[in-house]
Order: C-alpha cells, then structure tokens, then sequence
C-alpha cells in the first residue's frame, strides 16, 4: 500500500473513533457535573447532606434538553438516592433500604378510659402516632389495638377533655387504663387521629349526645330533655307541638327502639309527652341512629336511640338538686366501702379501676299535685254540695350498682321505674228536703309506665376479646279504673234506688330474657361484634271486667262482663358484623341479623343484611355509603296523633306479615377547619306491610280483634340533609337542615301515593351556645319547618236516597254531631287525602344559666328558660265551616264555599329552676 493511502487510512479511523471517546467521556462524567447541567437549565438548587456520594459516575442517559422530572430520573436512576422537588429546590437522600427480618411480633394493649371520678367515657378516641392507627371505645368504655412490638405515642382523646399522651414500649400484652381529665381549653385534634370525628368513621347516620349536649341551658319547663334534644336533629320530626314524637326519615312514632341500658324501654314520655322517660341527671350517653344500623341492632324500622347511664362515683359522694317549674329532681352518687377494700389498698390496687363498688341513684318526681290537692280541699271546705279533687304527678326512679371483682371482671345492677298517676274524684249530694236524698260519687283511677331491670356481667377473656352477658326483664302496663256509685234515700234513711258500674282495664307487656354479646379486636384493621339474644314476650293488652249493679226496694239486677287477651311470644336473634379497614383509603362494615318470631303456632323469619363503606378522599373529606334492611313484629295500636295512655302494644299474627324497610344513604363529610365540620346525606327508604285503620273510628279498637280493623299498605321517603357545625372555646354553633318526601300508599284507602300528615318538606334547626363569662352561658334555638298537612273536604254533596226513606249514612253522620235537620241529607266529599298544607311552623326558644359557687365549694345554677320567645302562635288543628252562596235567581245554582280556621294556643312559656351540686 503506498503511503498517500495508508495516511489517508488513519485519518479516516481517526475521525470515526473521536464522537465514541467524546460520548465515553460524557458517560464517567460525575453526578455532580450532571446537577450543575439540570440547575443551570432549570434554575433549580439541590440540598443534600454532605455525606452524600455525589463524585461517583455518571451512567444514565444525556440530561440536558428534557423536563426537570425526565432528568433527575436519568441522573439518579439505579442509585442509592432518592429526590423529591420542592418548588426551586431538590431535596437529595440515601435511600433506606429494607434488610429483610422476621416479621415483627404484635402485642395488644387493651384497657377502659375513665374520667376523674372513674366513669367510662364512651366513644373515645385512641390514636397511635407510631403507626398512624387508632380505635374507639365501644359502649362500655373498653377498647383494644394490637400493635407491633416496640415503642409507641398513644394519643387517648374525648371531646371536653384534655388530651393524654403516653408512650409505651411494648414487648407483651398490656393493660392499660387512662383518666382524662375535664378540660376547658379545646386542643387541636388533627382529624386522622380524631376517630370519633364523621369524616375518619364509616359509621354513617350516627349521632352520639353526652350529658353536656342534653342539658343546654334551654329546657322546656327548665326540665332538660333526651327526646326534644333528639327532635332537633336532621331528618327528625316532633309530629304535635310540646309532645315528645319522634318520626325518623318518614317513619311512624313506633318504629323507634329505646334501649336504656340495654333494655328496651316501650312507655318514653310523660304528660302526653311533655316530659320524656329519661332523668338526664343520670344520663351519660346516647347514640342515635338513623340510618346504616349495625347489625347488632333490630326490631324497629326507622331509628335507635342507645341510652347508657352512669355508673356512679367511684372517689366520693356526689349529687345535686334541682327543682324546676312542674317537676324536681335529686340525685346522689359515690363508692360504697367494703370490708375487702382494705385488702386491695394494701396489696397498692386503685378503686375505680382494680377494685371498688359504686352506686347512682336518682329521682324524679312532678309537684304539682303537692299544690292541687290543699287548694281543692281548702275549696271544698266552702261547697257542702259538691266535693271535687284532681290529682297527677309522675315519677322516675333510677337505681345502678357496680362491682368491680378486678380490672377484666365487673357486675352491674340497673333498674328503672317510671309511673304516671291521674285520680279525679267527684261526689254530689243533694238533700230535697223532707222527701228524698240524693248521691253521686265518681271516681277514676288512671295509671301508666314501665320497670326495668338489668343485670349485666362483663368479663375481658383476652386482650382482643371482651364479653357481655345480660338478663333483662321489662314490664309496661297502663291501668284505668273507674267507679260510678249513685243512690236515692228517703226520709227515713232507707236506700229506695242504687245504681252502680264498676269498670276496669288494663294493658301490660312482660318480657324476660337474655343478651350476649362479644367485642373481638384481632388487628386495628378488624373489629367484629357477634352474639345472640332472647326474648319472651307476654302481652296482655285489654284485660278488663264490667260490673253494673242495679236495686229498687228488694229488686236487683247485676251483670258482670269480663275479656281477656294473651300472646306468648319467643323471639331469638343472631348477629355478626366486622369493621375492615381495606386499606389506608377504604374501609367496610358489613353484618348481618338474622331474627325468629313465634307467635300463635306461627314461625316468622327475617335475614336483615346490613353494609357500609367509606372512601377516605383526603385527610379531612370522606365520602360514604350504605345499606340496611330492618324488620318489626310488634306494632303500637293507637288512633290519635299523640302517645296516650291507653295505646297498647301486640305482636304480629297469622293475618298480618311483619314490617320490614330497605334504606339506602349516601353522604360526604368535609372539615376544612379543626373547629368547622360539614356534611351532606342523602337518603331513599321503602317500607312494607305498614298498617293503617281502615273502618274504626273510636282511639283504640278492641284488642281481640284489632288485625281485621287494619289495612297494609307501603311507605316511601327519600330526602336530603345538611348538617354545619362550628364549635369554638367560647362560641358553638349548629345549623340542621333537611329537605324531605314522606308518602304512602294504601290501595284499600286511595290507589295512588299521597303524602302524610307530617310530611315536612322543609326544616331548618338553627342553634347557638355561648359562654358569655365564667359564670354565665346562654343558648338559643331556632325551628323551623313547613306545616303539617291535613285532609279537607273539597264538595258538598246530596246523598242519596235509599229503599228504607233515608238518606245514606244519616244516622252516623247525626251520631256524631257533624249534620242535623235538613243538613243530614248532605256529606262533605274528600278527593284525596292530605290535600292541604297548615302554615309554616316556627318559633325561638331561649334560655339562660347563672352559676355561683358557695363559700362551702358548692354550685348553684339559676335556669331561666323561654318557649316560643316570639309569641309566635302556631296552628295545632284547623275548623272547617261551609258556606252555599245562590248566584243564580233562575237556575238556582248554588256557589259552594269552605273556610278555614285555624286553632293555636301554645303562647310564650317562661320557666325556671333552680339546682345545686355538691
């Protein structure tokens, strides 16, 4: 090869290898001349500790030219080191690498959160800050998480106290009880540590009122009140003004189940429900439900109301006085000391939590009867020929009893009595002179309520499991009696005539029976509830007897009449339901109650499923969603829009299948702000088999044959709820708003949907409460919502003529008072039911408390209390009146008009009462 061609050779491989050495020497370029590319391209800076190796070399693909992302993934892919952008900047760290162990052990710490005076605090909230997990205590204060060993931050919180902070290091099982401490300032509770709050739950349609959120400062008659403090809830309505009814997303007033320490409670008011069952001076909690019920829960439609009382305290003597406008109250509570006692403080155990022995009794009582029974006697005195007297009172007797054997082991006695009495008596007598006297006794003896019992033992067999195990008995019964006793003497004393009725009736209900239940806490990503209860049911509704005597001289008549009626039923109930966190987004609550009805040789069963999730959005929004279907085999028979006393219970039978609802909700749950929370449910419910009095006009149809008095029928109610909150140090403010439908459907009545009588269609609850110092607080509430409806009469018709010479229906229509003359050849015709609209209802309530602390340490509480501060008169009920205007001299044509009147007369109502603690 000549040398021109062999230079010309080297020059051309020369020039081919350049571009490879260049690229080659891009490549062992460092990561740290790579960074100063991407920071001068994208004017960014990096922070990184000095340890950190940036000097090795480069091997990733070219970082010039492409996005900031696109680069730093080039740069530092397959390192150590992991980036992450933070605005101008890029934060640089060794990447921790997992070195594979054997998985970590778990260990549960169990235990019960308690107050200072030692009383469980129900809906707690444990939080882990180690694991970011947490769980709530359960209706008994109990709670359980399993963690995995090592050392944690349990963050243990509960509204109005202070929170507590414990570290633990965990390498066992441990029991662990903590006391919170009343708190007046409101710390920041960050919300994914705040289990209670609606935005972390999945429990959707739930609300939990404590003693503080029952007793405002506002109370009707200064009397505070669970009910009434229920009927300002969302998709909750009052049916008649001052009674305490509860209709729940367009449910009747019987479709609601009362629990008072785990026994049902069938009698829930007092004074034709002026006054509800429950003396709020022994209240501790309430969970309300009205949509998503947990499996554990049956036998009603439409809402449950969990009532618990307090145990008593557990350090020393407590109680308090009150005595309001119509009523009074005391109540005590404190330890009672055992001989043992000695023993445990010796061996170093603490009452209250290892040991002890508490009682809590209070009473409450009306007092009017103390002023009605001197003022008729003073009053008699000066009436020689007429004698009347009237009295009425009601009472409420509280009584619970706790034994702690240890801190797994604790038994507990818990008994209610309430009555309500009415006696009105009437004697005449008039003496004719020379020729004859006569006499005239009257006399009626009505009674009403319920007792109570229950004994409850809970024992904690593991750290993660907890069991419960009751006996309950519940009696209800409502007794009238009534005596007539006239009688005619001449002038020699001998008795010429007697007339006599003695009458008598009584409707009672006894149930004995069982209830275990048990709380299972495997892992913070399950909490599972099983058990089985039991119930005999007697019911006795109508037991009554009539005597009439009649004598003339030495003629004598008597006629006895006597009825009776009795159901035995047995009821059983299974249910499981487990609380799943599915992942750090999701999480589920899925049951199902499975329940047996015996009555009359006939068997009912019911499968209720039960599901609800929840989608965590982000840390402070949540939404959610569930499922419920609900059945019911005992119905309340009554006639009247209000609770009376003569209303009585009777289970299903042959004739009639039980109730049963689906419920289907929706809602989201946002808060923006640590003191603000908002919400929005939505909710559509169905019901089947509901009844309805087809043909008895009388308040209460006879017992013995009240199923063929019925018609079935179907219910439909779908709506929408907002709920807003602020609650602040000093300032707490509640906005409720519901926009509702509630229809039915009675094809024997009318073939077509029509709405009920207390279909609301709008309410709107507004309430603030305010410290206005450190001794005074004020609170006021404002209710509104669209008026009730009412069935009106739309013509007035001729009847017609039948073969006998008389008008249709004549004699009914004359009977009862409505036409008379020529009028009874005439009927008011009613196209469809509920076809108007009362007015708007509203009113503001206010109310006032003034403390004041006695130089012996005691405090006094001034109430004043203001119903209806506007004097706003709402109607209760409207009088129809007909007018026929002629418009025609020729053709006699008639015009026919109706007009309303409405009847209100519910005025303002102050009140007061006056309370002392010590």
């Amino acid at each position: 090869m000549k040398l021109k061609d062999l230079l010309r050779a080297v020059v051309y491989v020369t020039m081919m290898t350049l571009p490879c050495q260049r690229a080659s020497a891009q490549a062992e370029s460092s990561l740290r001349q790579q960074m100063e590319i991407v920071k001068n391209e994208h004017h960014v800076n990096f922070v990184y500790d000095a340890s950190l190796n940036l000097d090795r070399p480069h091997r990733g693909g070219a970082v010039g030219g492409v996005q900031l992302k696109e680069a730093l993934r080039r740069l530092f892919g397959g390192t150590d080191i992991e980036w992450s952008v933070k605005g101008a900047y890029v934060m640089l760290k060794t990447q921790t690498k997992a070195t594979p162990r054997p998985t970590a052990r778990r260990h549960t710490v169990s235990g019960y959160v308690r107050d200072e005076h030692g009383e469980t605090l129900l809906n707690a909230a444990i939080y882990d800050a180690t694991t970011h997990t947490g769980t709530m205590t359960n209706e008994h204060g109990f709670y359980s998480l399993t963690l995995p060993e090592g050392s944690h931050e349990l963050r243990i919180s509960f509204i109005g106290y202070d929170t507590h902070r414990e570290r633990i290091s965990l390498n066992s099982n441990r029991q662990l009880d903590v006391v919170l401490k009343e708190g007046t300032m409101m710390d920041e509770v960050v919300v994914t540590a705040d289990m209670s709050s609606p935005v972390v739950g999945t429990q959707m349609g739930k609300r939990s009122l404590s003693a503080n959120d029952i007793k405002t400062e506002f109370a009707l008659f200064s009397s505070p009140d669970v009910v009434k403090a229920l009927q300002r809830l969302s998709g909750v309505q009052e049916g008649i003004e001052l009674a305490s009814g509860l209709y729940v997303h367009g449910g009747n007033n019987d479709e609601n189940l009362f629990l008072l320490d785990g026994t049902p409670l069938y009698q829930v008011n007092h004074s034709l429900g002026l006054f509800s069952s429950f003396n709020t001076d022994v209240v501790k909690n309430v969970d309300f439900y009205k949509s998503g019920f947990p499996a554990r829960y049956g036998g009603r439609l439409s809402s449950v109301a969990d009532v618990r009382t307090n145990d008593g305290n557990w350090q020393r003597l407590h109680g308090c006085y009150r005595l309001g406008l119509l009523d009074g109250s005391v109540q005590m509570d404190g330890p009672i000391r055992l001989k043992s006692d000695r023993q445990h403080e010796a061996r170093g155990e603490v009452r209250g939590t290892d040991f002890g022995t508490s009682f809590n009794v209070g009473l409450r009582r009306s007092w009017l009867d103390l002023l009605t029974r001197p003022a008729f006697a003073i009053a008699n005195h000066y009436n020689d020929e007429e004698k009347i007297s009237l009295s009425y009172a009601f009472h409420d007797l509280n009584l619970k009893l706790t034994h702690l054997f240890s801190r797994r082991s604790q038994l507990s006695l818990s008994v209610y009595s309430g009555r309500d009495m009415l006696r009105t008596r009437n004697d005449w007598h008039e003496d004719a002179g020379s020729s004859e006297v006569f006499d005239e006794h009257n006399e009626t003896k009505f009674s009403w309520g319920n007792v109570n019992a229950a004994i409850n033992w809970r024992y904690q067999l593991t750290p993660q499991l907890l069991a419960n195990f009751t006996a309950v008995y519940t009696h209800n019964h409502s007794q009238l009696k009534t005596r007539e006793d006239d009688s005619t003497t001449d002038k020699d004393g001998v008795q010429t005539e007697h007339y006599l009725t003695d009458f008598h009736y009584q409707s009672a209900i006894y149930d004995a029976g069982y209830r275990t239940e048990f709380d299972y806490r495997p892992s913070p990503r399950h909490h599972i509830r099983f058990g089985h209860d039991y119930t005999c049911h007697v019911f006795r509704p109508q037991t009554q007897g009539l005597t009439n005597l009649w004598s003339s001289f030495s003629t004598a008549d008597t006629l006895t009449t006597k009825g009776r009626n009795r159901h035995t039923v047995h009821e059983a109930t299974v249910y499981g339901e487990d609380l799943l966190t599915l992942s750090d987004r999701w999480s589920m609550n899925g049951g199902l109650n499975v329940s047996l009805f015996s009555v009359d040789n006939y068997l009912f069963f019911h499968a209720d499923p039960r599901l609800a999730l929840k989608f965590q959005v982000a840390d402070n929004l949540s939404v959610k969603a569930s499922y419920t279907m609900m059945s019911q085999y005992v119905h309340k028979i009554s006639n009247a829009m209000i609770d009376l006393p003569t209303d009585y219970w009777v289970p299903i039978t042959g004739r009639l299948r039980p109730m049963y609802s689906h419920q289907m909700a929706m809602g989201a749950y946002w808060q923006p702000h640590r003191q603000w929370l908002l919400s929005v449910e939505g909710y559509y419910k169905r019901s089947h088999h509901l009844l309805q009095y087809n043909s008895w006009a009388g308040l209460v149809p006879p017992a013995g044959q009240w199923d063929k008095h019925v018609m079935d029928g179907q219910g439909r109610y779908y709506g929408l709820e907002v709920d807003a909150a602020y609650h602040g140090h000093r300032l707490r403010l509640d906005a409720a708003y519901t926009l509702s439908w509630n229809e039915r459907r009675f094809d024997e009545f009318y073939d077509q949907w029509y709405y009920d009588k207390f279909d609301n269609r709008h309410k709107v609850n507004l309430s603030l409460r305010y410290q206005i110092g450190k001794k005074a607080e004020m609170f006021a509430a404002w209710t509104y919502h669209t008026g009730n409806h009412l069935t009106f009469p739309t013509q007035y018709v001729q009847l017609p003529e039948l073969p006998d010479g008389k008008p249709a229906s004549v004699e009914a229509f004359e009977r009862q008072g409505y036409l008379t003359g020529e009028e009874a050849n005439a009927a008011f015709i009613y196209e469809r039911p509920s076809n108007i609209t009362l007015p708007a209802y509203h009113r503001l309530d206010i109310g006032f408390n003034f403390h004041h602390t006695t130089k012996h340490g005691h405090e006094r509480i001034w109430n004043i209390s203001v119903y209806n501060a506007y004097c706003h008169l709402n109607p209760l009920w409207v009088d129809i009146e007909y007018r026929e205007r002629k418009i025609d001299e020729v053709n006699l044509a008639d015009q026919q008009r109706f007009k309303l009147k409405p009847r209100a007369f519910i005025p303002v109502i102050p009140s007061f009462s006056y309370t002392i603690k010590f």
